[in-house]
């Protein structure tokens, strides 16, 4: 038997009626609804919106209010001084290589603090050499809002959307440890059992203004919701 065929095989109940069973989903596939979409649909093949906070310099300072949260570079959460409730599903933490501010290399990255030092970097500062690499943070994030087109996925009588914020520098240090720290402590038993209120504030950090994240532990999540978390996002 083939593999398409062993996938979509149809599973009869043995034990009552005898009554088809709908073939399971192959692994790694999203079952979408409508009938406008055919073909196997991966997740793979899906891109997930990315949460970026607003600074003054950059495209998105051109478009939104400087220190706003904005979804997939086109939508606005927040203006930063409202609180966004959002629950981290998942965090991913690896090392990047630091390289000259526009320069075409594509920059190496690794997995663990040991891969660094094989490769020769450094992630501190040596007497008055800067690091070579940076910790990075991916937080994969369900974001609360208000409109189903840009927040689609609804719980009870809210609306969220899936989003990925990448956190290095000082996002890191502030809003990143924050998220380590509880996964370590008091959210052990999984990040989705914990919300947190996201905000923004300005800070001058050497010679520059910047906008960083500020993150409040919000409350605990049911486990009914942090059931449907992990069913979305893992």
């Amino acid at each position: 038997m083939s593999r398409t065929q062993t996938e979509n095989k149809t599973v009869k109940n043995e034990n009552e009626t005898g009554t088809a069973v709908a073939p399971a989903m192959p692994v790694g596939t999203v079952e979408v609804h409508g009938g406008s979409v055919s073909g196997e649909i991966c997740k793979s093949d899906l891109q997930i919106p990315s949460l970026k906070l607003v600074q003054q310099v950059g495209d998105l300072g051109e478009l939104f209010t400087p220190g706003s949260f904005v979804l997939n570079n086109e939508h606005g959460v927040s203006d930063g001084t409202v609180e966004t409730t959002v629950t981290v599903a998942h965090w991913n933490k690896y090392y990047i290589e630091n390289l000259e501010y526009g320069t075409d290399q594509t920059p190496d990255t690794a997995k663990t603090m040991q891969e660094v030092v094989q490769k020769g970097g450094t992630t501190e500062w040596q007497g008055k050499t800067p690091p070579t690499w940076t910790p990075v943070g991916v937080a994969t994030c369900m974001v609360e809002g208000k409109d189903d087109l840009h927040f689609p996925f609804a719980y009870e009588d809210k609306q969220y959307a899936i989003a990925l914020w990448t956190m290095r520098n000082t996002a890191y240090r502030r809003a990143g440890r924050v998220i380590m720290t509880a996964a370590a402590y008091n959210l052990k038993t999984g990040l989705e059992y914990g919300n947190w209120l996201l905000s923004s504030k300005r800070e001058t950090l050497g010679k520059n203004k910047v906008f960083v994240p500020v993150l409040k532990t919000g409350g605990r999540n049911t486990d009914e919701f942090a059931a449907w978390i992990r069913q979305l996002t893992r």
